[in-house]
């Protein structure tokens, strides 16, 4: 149990496109647009996990044309929302532009986010633990998941609206969110490259 809780953290620690993208959001909207982002991609990660645990992620990639349909869609929208960071132009989180990312945003992302499929395979299909039934285990799994991702993804949305409340330039601070929805692009990249 111990095992798999240390890959969960090490996996909420690493940086992939949703990680990123909470960054970003705290970055380029402040905490209470990202709060709500972060709800989402929290609710996205678990259904996320949910699909690869019913086999239906498995069943899906397994059909060439849906599986290249997700990657083009996947690299859509992580870019849409890497552009809504990249242009927002809130420095201090009190401005709002019309184009917030919000809760569904947050689930979206983890739904079309190559790495929350293998992240979720890789723990859930490793690191057996419990003597008790697979329900046992899935349940612990899901508790002990939900335990340590809500407060890294916390921390990742805090991390961000630090950066929002550096009292950055204008110019400085949009070179930050432009940075920041590159890094979320070429994480996509990085993610999809093993799928194609």
């Amino acid at each position: 149990m111990l095992t798999f809780a240390i890959a969960v953290f090490v996996l909420a620690a690493t940086p992939g496109p949703a990680l990123l993208s909470i960054l970003g959001t705290g970055a380029a909207f402040g905490f209470r647009v990202g709060l709500k982002y972060v709800m989402g991609a929290l609710v996205g990660a678990n259904v996320v996990i949910l699909l690869v645990i019913s086999g239906l992620a498995n069943f899906l990639e397994s059909l060439p044309q849906i599986r290249i349909s997700l990657i083009f869609i996947s690299l859509c929208y992580l870019s849409y929302v890497a552009f809504q960071i990249a242009s927002s132009n809130s420095n201090s989180g009190l401005e709002r532009t019309t184009n917030l990312v919000g809760f569904k945003d947050g689930v979206i992302i983890q739904l079309i986010n190559p790495k929350a499929y293998a992240v979720a395979l890789a723990l859930f299909s490793g690191f057996p633990f419990s003597k008790q039934t697979l329900f046992v285990e899935i349940y612990l799994k899901l508790l002990i998941t939900n335990v340590i991702f809500i407060p890294a993804y916390l921390a990742w949305l805090l991390t961000g609206v630090k950066l929002n409340s550096l009292n950055l330039s204008h110019k400085k601070a949009r070179k930050i969110k432009i940075m920041l929805a590159f890094l979320i692009l070429v994480a996509a990249l990085v993610s999809v490259l093993p799928s194609v």
